[in-house]
């Protein structure tokens, strides 16, 4: 499951830094920056809270923008400020509650005795945060995919579990242990791989074989 949090500030810039060389009458620049942050939510193993949080790093983006006094100001060519800021990845619906704000700003700028023809600049700061919730069913259906292989005392490529280093042959006559096979074929518990995922999943990494580090499933089976 994921869903969207985010926050904004608008705001004027009284002394516009853009050189007079480059200036366009009848326009705003507008300066936006964009930061993006992943935050993972995973049962807790810690009995003193339900949920972990995990934040991945942040990635900032910055762009400048030219539109014109009165698209701005009136805000109802959607469709055109959609197209302006398409270069920006953020969702259609969160830039629709952004922009009656940049109207409003704009509709300030432009009122101001002694408005001049030079360009004015509008910052725009947007945050986005990203959570992604991961449940164990998520993580034992990836299991799941997982070949299982039969292991017998003759079979000499797989002795024992790279992760929990105990041999395959001590749960032969147990069938409750489980081994799975990746597909770089390397094998494990199932226990062990399940754990395995779980760390993947706290540290934002992808979910890669413990041995080799190959990726354990297609993109496609993963999503």
């Amino acid at each position: 499951m994921e869903f969207n949090s985010f926050s904004w500030a608008i705001n004027s810039i009284e002394y516009p830094t853009v050189p007079q060389d480059f200036y366009f009458s009848d326009f705003f620049s507008i300066m936006f920056s964009l930061t993006k942050e992943l935050i993972q939510i995973t049962p807790s193993t810690n009995q003193t809270s339900e949920f972990d949080f995990s934040s991945s790093a942040t990635t900032t983006l910055n762009e400048a923008f030219l539109v014109p006094f009165d698209v701005l100001r009136n805000g109802e060519d959607t469709a055109f400020l959609h197209e302006i800021f398409s270069s920006m990845p953020i969702s259609p619906q969160i830039l629709d509650q952004i922009l009656p704000v940049m109207g409003r700003t704009a509709r300030t700028i432009l009122s101001r005795e002694g408005c001049d023809s030079s360009m004015p600049e509008i910052v725009v700061n947007l945050y986005v945060r990203t959570h992604i919730v991961v449940q164990d069913s998520d993580l034992v259906r990836l299991v799941n995919l997982l070949e299982r292989p039969k292991i017998d005392e003759q079979d000499d490529d797989a002795e024992q579990c790279s992760i929990c280093l105990e041999e395959f042959r001590h749960g032969i006559e147990d069938s409750s242990v489980e081994v799975v096979r990746t597909n770089c074929s390397h094998v494990f518990h199932e226990r062990c791989m399940f754990r395995w995922l779980r760390h993947c999943a706290d540290h934002q990494s992808p979910y890669s074989c413990p041995l080799c580090r190959c990726i354990i499933f297609p993109t496609s089976q993963r999503d």
